[in-house]
């Protein structure tokens, strides 16, 4: 029987098939995702899944802010601007000092 010898090109693709996805994986677990996730939806397996089918009802909207929420936002609102007030004058006065030392 003939023996054969693998290319180095060979070795190369062989290299690179079991390389690249445990480069791919160890990149995702290290971002925190989960590598199967990730590759799934790279290659689109679970597209079919994932889309809503049209015998569903739609999803409620939530509802718009309510007048007591509408309220206690213009309340912080004002509490930032007095606030963002008190910190330019703040930042005058220590411009007025930083002159009078220089």
């Amino acid at each position: 029987m003939p023996r054969r010898k693998v290319t180095p090109f060979a070795r190369f693709l062989l290299a690179m098939i079991i390389i690249i996805p445990l480069a791919f994986a160890g990149a995702s677990y290290i971002n925190g995702e989960d590598p199967v996730q990730n590759f799934k939806q790279l290659v689109g397996i679970e597209q079919a899944a994932e889309q809503p089918q049209a015998d569903e009802a739609p999803a409620p909207q939530k509802e718009t802010a309510t007048a007591s929420s509408a309220e206690e936002l213009k309340q912080e609102n004002e509490r930032l601007r007095k606030e963002l007030e008190q910190r330019d004058q703040a930042i005058k006065d220590l411009q007025k000092e930083l002159e009078a030392c220089q």
